[in-house]
């Protein structure tokens, strides 16, 4: 999957720009300041409905402007358009239909995101990490969005129960019951997908040296008990969600936890080997996907977060699993050196400078 035109209006600092992109790896180059992650983020946009720096759409038009669009065209000629409005009104289009949700397009663009945030992974909260499995299956399970929302709406049912306080347990019950026939599709599904992943995670794992990254495991955790059932671990935990006021168990609360030598990985590791870590997760996660179903990749500033060789194994990597890098940087030369040894497209970048908004190919 990759994007061969991108068009774009009245976004951040870009008042217009009209793109027309390769497969390969697409390069943007220019001062700091100067649009080049707003170019990104309006990928972002495109294939999500929303900018991966601020939910406020309001925030992203550009000033003086009543509302921005945003247009992408795939190598299938499939066409995407987003539309926000500084009202909070928007539109959605997939072939020039409105689309019913965002996850539509989301369907239509897979897209993975490598930006300083991204590397929270392993330190941050258990939220973090069930979002990256979650995109994944999202993408491999398509039974998967229907389940998950049929399993958070009663769980939103079953919480607003709760936090009423005194309530008798067969008031409960009928949530219960959608809460554990969802949840654990859910959790088979996520099972399912999680240990090819594991087997691709790991495979990357062997590209990095021994003596850092030897014993090094990921595992999941359903969200409850090991060895019981969720409705098992509904039934023990009922007393307890009644006083504590909200559901403590169910795959909401599920995560994947990395180890080295059974400690955590975070409290082992350095922050550049957590990078790297980080990078042959999202990789991996991008192979799950399979032929004809290959994400784009947006890379902001790579450069500035890993070292020179640290740079040309992920860029070996991305290049085996996506068909579209969209990468930013300051300068030309350090941001194309990481995909010079590849093979072709990969190796011939096509780049974009960026300046003061304004955006031309070289």
């Amino acid at each position: 999957m990759s994007l061969s035109r991108l068009y774009l209006s009245s976004f951040r600092n870009v008042s217009t720009a009209d793109l027309e992109l390769v497969p390969g790896v697409n390069l943007f180059c220019g001062a700091n300041g100067s649009g080049k992650t707003s170019l990104l983020e309006a990928v972002h946009m495109l294939a999500s409905g929303r900018s991966f720096r601020s939910r406020e759409s309001r925030s992203v038009i550009q000033y003086g402007c009543d509302r921005l669009t945003v247009f992408g065209r795939l190598a299938d000629g499939v066409t995407l358009g987003v539309e926000r409005g500084r009202d909070g009104k928007g539109r959605i289009r997939i072939n020039q239909s409105p689309a019913a949700s965002s996850s539509q397009l989301a369907a239509s663009l897979p897209l993975q995101v490598i930006n300083s945030e991204s590397f929270a992974a392993l330190d941050g909260g258990p939220g973090v990490r069930r979002q990256l499995l979650d995109w994944t299956v999202f993408h491999v399970e398509h039974r998967f969005a229907q389940h998950w929302k049929s399993f958070q709406g009663a769980l939103s049912q079953r919480n607003a129960l709760l936090r009423r306080g005194k309530i008798e347990p067969e008031m409960l019950r009928p949530w219960e019951q959608q809460i554990i026939q969802s949840g654990e599709l859910v959790d088979e599904l996520r099972r399912s997908v999680f240990e090819r992943l594991r087997v691709l995670f790991l495979d990357r794992v062997g590209d990095l040296p021994e003596e850092h990254f030897g014993g090094l495991d990921v595992r999941l955790r359903s969200g409850w008990k090991k060895g019981l059932s969720l409705a098992q671990a509904l039934e023990a935990g009922r007393e307890g969600d009644i006083a504590q006021g909200f559901t403590r168990v169910g795959p909401h609360r599920a995560d994947l936890r990395f180890g080295v030598q059974g400690q955590p990985a975070h409290l082992v590791l350095s922050r550049g080997q957590q990078k790297m870590l980080v990078c042959a997760l999202r990789t991996a996660m991008a192979h799950c996907l399979g032929e004809g179903h290959k994400p784009v990749f947006l890379i902001d500033d790579l450069p500035s977060e890993l070292d020179t060789d640290n740079q040309k194994l992920f860029a070996r990597w991305i290049s085996q699993c996506a068909d579209q890098v969209l990468v930013s940087g300051i300068e030309q030369e350090m941001t194309a050196q990481a995909w010079r040894a590849l093979p072709s497209p990969w190796s011939d970048p096509k780049v974009f400078h960026v300046e003061h908004g304004t955006v031309s190919a070289l």
